[in-house]
């Protein structure tokens, strides 16, 4: 073969899925994910959200609407998210109807409005109790392309997260794996470890190609290009005193039969309200495995249980050599 030739495509793979129900009743202990609309002030390239024009901005009175659907269903706790969901021009009143309707509020958030000391203090004073904040490296020129801001908001981002940790937010820090921040993630360890303490957990992502950022070259990479690197940090994490989770990772890449992802969301969400009706409760289980996969190889594979499966269209990119079972 030539250096001008593409390269071979994978063996066809015949591919399982766990079945998860369409529909999932909603109980006291529900969490539903509540959107506000895709609208950032942030420009992360490899963004998973869909670049809908519908789903780009919710109005206060739609979003008002939403917040009574979602107590008419029983949800009592919801986690608000974008896009930004701090930027909302009306963000501060649909608080104030969450908790006006007894609904508990967490935040998925790049951290950057907490660096305002006063910002923070009324989020700790309306309710707020966890957050996850997105912050894929310590190194500012890394940061600054891998979240589509500038060196000011790289350091909003960090001052956003000590804020929080300061008014005891319990909080998770968002790791997406790129080409920027490859072979880092143990220096970002001890860096986290070293500026926010240790009573916090991070989450490192693989990251996803499913949104409008699916494309962008900083995340076409594969499993065994990070394999080693995720290991290392596992003993690196309990060195420090860290606790370290996962999501989009299959067990056998962790090395870890009895490993449990976190999901794409990762504060136990059991449903998503619809962003562009704000008229269903999907089940994110259900959401998940229409976009995960097994190989046939992984039937009899001791983690299939908690494995999250791999992504079906990496799956028919790369194929399945990656995967090996663990003995059950």
């Amino acid at each position: 073969m030539s250096g001008h030739d593409a390269p071979a495509a994978p063996k066809p793979v015949r591919l399982l899925r766990k079945r998860k129900p369409a529909h999932l009743p909603v109980t006291a202990r529900s969490i539903a994910l509540f959107r506000l609309g895709e609208q950032c002030n942030n420009d992360c390239p490899m963004c998973s959200n869909t670049g809908s024009m519908e789903a780009f901005f919710q109005p206060m009175k739609e979003v008002m609407r939403r917040v009574g659907y979602l107590q008419s269903q029983g949800v009592r706790q919801v986690v608000l998210t974008g896009g930004e969901p701090t930027i909302h021009p009306d963000f501060w009143g649909v608080v104030a109807a969450l908790n006006q309707h007894g609904i508990r509020w967490d935040i998925n958030t790049h951290g950057r409005s907490f660096s305002d000391t006063d910002f923070a203090d009324q989020a700790v004073f309306e309710g707020l109790g966890r957050a996850i904040v997105s912050f894929h490296s310590h190194i500012e020129d890394a940061s600054m392309v891998i979240s589509g801001t500038n060196s000011r908001g790289h350091y909003e981002t960090i001052e956003g997260i000590k804020n929080l940790l300061e008014r005891d937010v319990w909080l998770m820090l968002n790791y997406v794996m790129t080409r920027q921040n490859q072979g880092t993630l143990l220096e970002y360890l001890g860096y986290c470890a070293t500026n926010f303490g240790t009573k916090y957990q991070v989450k490192v992502v693989f990251p996803s190609t499913a949104g409008k950022g699916g494309q962008w070259d900083g995340i076409q990479f594969r499993f065994h290009e990070v394999q080693s690197e995720i290991v290392e940090a596992q003993a690196r994490a309990e060195e420090l005193g860290i606790t370290l989770v996962f999501e989009g990772f299959p067990n056998c890449i962790l090395g870890d039969a009895k490993h449990k992802n976190i999901s794409r969301s990762g504060f136990g969400e059991t449903h998503y309200l619809d962003d562009v009706s704000g008229n269903d409760l999907y089940p994110i289980q259900f959401i998940e495995a229409e976009f995960s996969a097994y190989p046939e190889s992984c039937v009899d594979c001791a983690a299939i249980k908690q494995c999250p499966g791999i992504a079906r269209s990496y799956l028919n990119t790369y194929g399945a050599g990656e995967f090996v079972p663990f003995p059950s």
